[in-house]
């Protein structure tokens, strides 16, 4: 016997959450919602975090899901409460990262009459998420397990991707009080639920579903001097590397795409820094996955050559509207249909890319001030095994100078700012003690995300240019009126004593020579830790002016 008919619910979906692999939730406080916050926080194989912000809760377990490839659930009550999940959700269904949102909700006798706390949350979310389901009232006469059970084996292989691509599920849950596993809170009273909750035996799921990978394509008619750009997508990263190696294709890898220090070719921002160098010119292109941030690739992309693009999901990105072909298959298998090249023509692009990198590593070294490209740079020697960036200009300096073998981890499907803090730190929960390298604004944006019952270990490296320093590489900085106050919008904070006031250990970094060291000792510290690099825009533009200078010098050298 359950106490009540809204336990009964919330029990019953904890544990088959559990069943299906979901092992973190991230609670947003709140009253409606509070049968299924016990009950999660009850559940031995289930880890809860608590979080004062919906929209960083929302993230935190974002970041989980991004970080691990397993759904996290983010839990909330009813109200506004809910529209806060939605730049996660946004975020979640661009990136195709599984995600289960849970809203509480008033039951239907309190909705539309002006009830406390009550919005029409049925949809919310629109197109936005792969599956909703306004799951409806536990009743104590009605026996729901087998509906609770089965909603929930759904809302997880949606999740997954089944009949669509991976994302954000939402699962909008009435609850009648008394919402607190007894039958009488002093308030309101309810008989008990007199069926059972029970699972299947041995724990299994209730519903076992299979998502199956597609098949191959053909690309027998792409080979020769072909490009393979790869970025951040649904593939094995390992084995599409020793495809093209086999094949003697130059594969372009960002620094989202898992490949990095592994003989791609990172350099592409400053190689085609004015088109593509002549002896790098290719006879097609082949993309797979997202592949952004660097604009200079549309020089490539826009080549007068086959361009297909690869996805496992079919997932449509081209921007800039070129490709030939579009296909949704596996990248690895259909990249073993293609004609392989000469072992020259990978060479080629070998070389220059080590060639650019060792000038701009020269120039980046020699310079005595901090800035956004240094800093990504010197983060490569912090022995770091993960690293998370935030959008605007951390995630370019990172994929034009980042060489290191660590996973890195962005939020790029909307490219946002917000949120940043608890991506991290839910990524953190799912990979252990990692960098999160962040922009003073991004850091400001969602500095709700340190207030949390408990911390995962996390540096934060934020680079501090006072506003949006971005926007001087912009033509806003040259064409806006009032282009400080409407771009760059200097906030005047003093970051460090914004993460004292969280409680979080700071540091002020002196030589740029430092970072490192500090990262690396704070790291083997444990627990959260800001590091403060401050930069000044106007020697941070000019160090990435002469950068370009330079790539121009190595292309002509080529």
């Amino acid at each position: 016997m359950e106490p009540n008919p809204s336990t009964a619910q919330a029990r019953a979906m904890a544990d088959e959450l559990h069943r299906h692999g979901v092992s973190i939730a991230v609670i947003a406080p709140g009253s409606r919602s509070s049968a299924l916050a016990i009950a999660l926080d009850s559940h031995p194989g289930i880890e809860t975090r608590v979080a004062l912000d919906e929209r960083s809760a929302a993230f935190f377990a974002l970041g989980h899901s991004l970080a691990s490839g397993l759904p996290a659930v983010a839990v909330c009550t009813s109200g506004t409460a809910v529209a806060n999940f939605l730049p996660a959700v946004v975020e979640a269904d661009l990136s195709m990262v599984p995600l289960i949102l849970f809203t509480a909700d008033r039951p239907p006798e309190l909705r539309h009459v002006g009830a406390n706390q009550t919005i029409d949350q049925v949809g919310l979310f629109g197109q936005k998420v792969r599956w909703f389901c306004d799951v409806g009232l536990a009743e104590a006469d009605r026996d729901l397990n087998s509906y609770w059970r089965t909603t929930i084996s759904q809302a997880v292989a949606r999740a997954f991707g089944h009949g669509s691509r991976p994302g954000p599920v939402h699962l909008n849950l009435s609850f009648r009080e008394p919402t607190v596993p007894v039958q009488d809170d002093g308030r309101t009273s309810s008989p008990g639920y007199g069926f059972s909750i029970a699972g299947r035996d041995g724990g299994e799921p209730w519903q076992a579903t299979e998502t199956a990978r597609p098949g191959t394509a053909d690309l027998g008619a792409v080979g020769g001097r072909a490009v393979i750009v790869a970025g951040q997508g649904d593939y094995d990263a390992e084995a599409l590397l020793g495809v093209c190696q086999e094949l003697h294709l130059p594969v372009l890898g960002t620094a989202l795409s898992g490949l990095r220090g592994r003989g791609v070719v990172s350099t592409y921002h400053h190689l085609l820094i004015d088109g593509v160098p002549g002896g790098l010119s290719p006879e097609a292109v082949v993309t797979i996955g997202h592949i952004g941030p660097s604009d200079r690739l549309r020089t490539l992309l826009e080549c007068d050559v086959p361009q297909v693009h690869i996805d496992r999901w079919g997932a449509w990105r081209d921007p800039f509207r070129r490709s030939t072909r579009v296909l949704q298959a596996d990248p690895v298998d259909t990249l073993g249909t293609a004609r392989g090249a000469s072992r020259e023509w990978a060479d080629a692009w070998t070389a220059a890319d080590r060639e650019m990198r060792r000038s701009l590593d020269g120039r980046i070294d020699s310079e005595g001030s901090h800035s956004g490209p240094g800093t990504a740079h010197r983060l490569n020697s912090a022995g770091l095994d993960r690293l998370a960036v935030a959008s605007s200009m951390p995630i370019r300096d990172v994929d034009a100078h980042w060489v290191s073998k660590a996973l890195v981890v962005a939020n790029r499907g909307a490219s946002g700012i917000d949120g940043f803090v608890s991506t991290a730190l839910g990524a953190a929960t799912a990979t252990g003690p990692l960098v999160a390298l962040a922009g003073d604004l991004s850091f400001l944006h969602d500095s709700n995300g340190l207030v949390m019952d408990e911390h995962p270990d996390a540096v934060f490296v934020v680079v501090d240019n006072g506003g949006g320093g971005l926007f001087d590489l912009l033509p806003q900085s040259e064409h806006a009126p009032a282009f400080e106050k409407l771009f760059v919008a200097p906030h005047g904070l003093d970051i460090a004593a914004v993460a004292t006031a969280h409680g979080i250990s700071t540091a002020e970094l002196d030589a740029p020579g430092d970072l490192a060291g500090e990262v690396s000792a704070r790291i083997e510290q444990g627990g959260v830790h800001v590091v403060v690099v401050p930069v000044d825009r106007e020697e941070d533009l000019k160090l990435r002016r002469s950068l370009d200078e330079v790539a121009r010098s190595a292309v002509a050298s080529l």
